[in-house]
């Protein structure tokens, strides 16, 4: 299945690209690919089998969620955009370390900020920015603070969401710990706006009906005046098919796989919805009465847990996927979204998106920008390069310090800089290869094209590819024999991950660069045309 009419979307042709190509090769260890020139070979591409590999790693590394079957990816070979030699041929990366990689790793801001970094020896320069300040006295063009991130983050965040206001934001290494500080930032705001609202006499009061002690042992530290109770009845919800990480706290919100989950201690202060459900149920599960009259009442406010419920005065944060990652690949439904986004601002209830695996992808910094809802706190990772909580200014307020706090979160100069360029390259800077357009508007563009020759190519094999749905560069492929599908793909030139429950039908995510070619757009719709073949002649009974 090759495009070969002319396609023009938004004013660009995107087979006109492919003339303006001119990218150097990538070399490694005698081996060239070039992302302009690179195919998948026709054949498929044979990879070893490196049992010793496998055997090696197992006997050294904890378990985690590498299975036999997954790749052996050898380091010694080149990548170039969508593009990795391997000792077989070319193949094409669909999950790109799932969804780490958002630009070609070659792009020459990257090139040029990692030079800088060393020629100017701070490449291996590591520091506590949550205990000391760091500046650049006599500044170096292109080598950055982690301030001047932070106002980049804050800056781009605030035009693409103008509803937020002002924000600041909080550094760490992953998502999960991006999740965690946003986890703590709204218990901690639920905490002081009981307070405000209610006083610390009527805590202790639910304190009591609830069972929950005074932790004494902090009594003689004056450094705060608060009393420290043994735990803090503030609620968080969630939804299902959600993964927001393996840590323990934003393990409560994480509800995708059993594995996920067994063996480890939960709190008791986390409810969960359905995703794409009745926008209704999050107004079902909340005692609206005031915290005073729920206490004065028979059963109290541990009566009103027990029936399910959640006084509303203790309920502190709704966090979402608005593309559910592990569970799927699924868009959020606008109405589901936008009635939950109804329900929090009633209430004063914080509403969180994690835009982990979804930042930058879908032709907008974050993938809520598509919903018309704004949310109090955003937290992301992966191809952000460090872990990043954003919150509207006057939520950080309620905050003492050390509330939170961390050793390498910006400490690491080389993240600090490499997190500087992948934000400003991806929204600020035109790119000359697409006509001037930033490169959020180029996943946005080829998007549109990725649905085109989704539809032509699901239209092609209807029987074992039956649906897809997404936006920009992040789409889930609905596909029967799911397994045998991943497996084709990886001997037809296809590194492909499944996502979501399995099942008769299941998904498989495919996420692009957001500097993707057209030219490479349509190689791994060819790939994707054998796959499908292969599949349909394995399983004639499917036609």
């Amino acid at each position: 299945m090759k495009s070969t009419d002319r396609v023009i979307i938004d004013g660009y042709d995107l087979l006109a690209e492919n003339d303006r190509l001119a990218f150097p090769d990538q070399e490694r260890c005698g081996r060239r690919i070039n992302r302009g020139t690179a195919c998948v070979p026709e054949g498929g591409v044979k990879q070893p089998a490196h049992e010793d590999v496998k055997s090696d790693h197992v006997s050294q590394v904890m378990p985690s969620t590498l299975e036999d079957a997954s790749p052996v990816l050898d380091l010694s070979y080149p990548t170039s955009g969508m593009f990795v030699d391997s000792p077989g041929g070319a193949y094409i990366d669909l999950y790109q370390g799932v969804a780490q990689k958002l630009i070609d790793e070659h792009h020459t801001e990257f090139e040029r900020t990692a030079r800088l970094l060393v020629d100017h020896g701070l490449a291996f320069r590591r520091e506590i920015n949550t205990d000391d300040y760091e500046v650049f006295s006599t500044p170096i063009e292109g080598l950055h603070t982690p301030q001047e991130l932070a106002r980049v983050v804050n800056d781009l965040t605030q035009a693409a969401l103008p509803e937020l206001g002002t924000t600041r934001c909080f550094f760490s290494n992953s998502g999960a710990e991006a999740g965690e500080a946003g986890l703590k930032l709204a218990q901690l705001h639920a905490y002081r706006r009981f307070l405000r609202n209610h006083g610390e006499d009527v805590l202790a009061e639910v304190m009591t009906d609830l069972g929950i002690a005074r932790d004494t042992f902090f009594d003689a530290d004056s450094s705060l005046p608060d009393p420290v109770y043994c735990d803090y009845p503030f609620f968080v919800f969630g939804c299902d098919q959600a993964f927001h990480g393996r840590t323990l706290g934003v393990l409560n919100l994480t509800r995708s796989k059993k594995a996920h989950q067994l063996g480890f201690s939960k709190s008791r202060w986390c409810r969960r919805l359905s995703f794409n459900g009745d926008p209704g149920d999050l107004e079902a599960l909340l005692d609206t009465r005031p915290i005073t009259e729920i206490l004065a009442a028979p059963g109290g406010v541990a009566g009103v847990i027990a029936e399910g419920r959640v006084p509303v005065d203790l309920a502190a944060l709704f966090a979402t996927e608005v593309y559910q990652g592990e569970g799927g690949y699924r868009l959020a439904d606008k109405a589901w979204l936008s009635g939950i986004a109804a329900t929090c601002r009633q209430h004063g209830i914080l509403l969180a998106v994690d835009e982990v695996q979804s930042f930058g992808r879908t032709g907008c910094l974050y993938a809520v920008q598509h919903f018309g809802v704004t949310p109090d706190i955003v937290w992301t990772a992966k191809a952000a390069v460090l872990g990043i909580t954003v919150a509207r200014t006057e939520l950080v307020d309620d905050c003492h310090p050390g509330w939170h706090s961390n050793t390498f979160g910006s400490g690491k100069l080389f993240d600090v800089n490499m997190a500087y360029a992948t934000w400003a390259v991806l929204a600020q800077r035109p790119e000359p290869l697409f006509e001037g357009r930033t490169l959020l508007e180029n996943s946005a563009l080829k998007g549109e094209y990725v649905r085109m020759r989704l539809a032509e190519l699901s239209a092609a094999h209807s029987d074992v590819f039956p649906a897809f749905s997404g936006l920009g560069g992040m789409w889930g492929l609905t596909v029967r024999h799911r397994d045998e599908v991943v497996d084709l793909g990886w001997k037809l030139g296809l590194k492909l991950l499944g996502c979501g429950q399995p099942g008769e039908l299941s998904r498989i995510r495919l996420l692009l660069l957001a500097d993707v070619l057209t030219r490479e757009v349509d190689e791994l719709i060819a790939c994707f045309d054998r796959v499908f073949t292969a599949l349909e002649q394995a399983h004639p009974e499917d036609l």
